[in-house]
């Protein structure tokens, strides 16, 4: 190429394109906002109960945090289904989103758990009681399409009362460009009950090993938990697929 005598050169530098760091800068971000929060937590809690005005306004001003991480959390993993279906990031970048995905979890789980601390000790009177569907954990094994689950399934606030029901676990993905759900019963190793039985005080544990269908890509698991009798209550809660490995 030419070049005119006396004219000005500019330099050209080629950058990498790399969708997923705005993804892991974000997480970042999110997760120091969680840390904060959870400092926070503790302050109000070490100024103790004698002050139950500002106790209550850091109550609901932490209850307000963890909705908007929650929601912020559910736009992220969503993101990062889309990338990873979009084969957008490279094998190492989405084991490492996936990770923090998984600590960012445990973290909100927690701060879940201190708002209802702060709940029952300044609003004993709250109706949030009853069943309730706790955390799913997800775990490689050594075969690659075998993977391990754990469901826990608790009583909030009374335990004097036996929960009886049922719980329904599905999971919803995709496979060959269609959506499709398989019930748990269908791909676990030694789970053969679609509705399988609830009889806990305290808490109840769903576990056990399942086998992912060929061509299926998990996306959801989906949750469905029903008490019978004198306290009837029916809860749902999704999860996005994060398998911990």
């Amino acid at each position: 190429m030419a070049v005119v005598k006396g004219s000005k050169q500019i330099k050209m530098v080629v950058v990498p394109h790399r969708p997923w760091r705005n993804l892991l800068l974000t997480l970042a971000g999110l997760i120091v906002a969680v840390i904060l929060t959870g400092a926070g937590v503790y302050y109000g809690y070490s100024r103790g109960t004698n002050e139950n005005i500002d106790v209550r306004i850091e109550r609901d001003q932490l209850s307000a945090s963890v909705n908007s991480l929650e929601t912020e959390l559910e736009t992220l993993q969503q993101d990062f289904v889309n990338l990873q279906q979009a084969s957008l990031v490279d094998r190492q970048a989405v084991i490492e989103v996936q990770d923090m995905l998984v600590g960012l979890r445990e973290i909100n789980a927690q701060l879940e758990e201190d708002v209802l601390f702060y709940r029952q000790i300044m609003s004993p009177e709250n109706d949030e009681s009853g069943l309730a569907i706790g955390q799913l954990d997800l775990s490689a094994t050594e075969e690659e399409n075998r993977i391990r689950y754990h469901i826990e399934l608790k009583q909030l606030a009374n335990n004097e009362n036996v929960i009886s029901g049922y719980a329904n676990v599905n999971i919803l993905g995709m496979q060959e460009g269609s959506e499709v759900s398989f019930p748990l019963r269908s791909i676990a190793v030694d789970e053969n009950q679609l509705d399988i039985r609830l009889q806990f005080r305290y808490f109840q544990n769903i576990e056990g090993e399942l086998i992912i269908p060929e061509n299926f890509v998990p996306e959801t698991v989906q949750i469905l938990a029903v008490a019978q009798g004198e306290n009837a209550k029916t809860v749902q809660k999704n999860f996005v697929w994060l398998v911990e490995r």
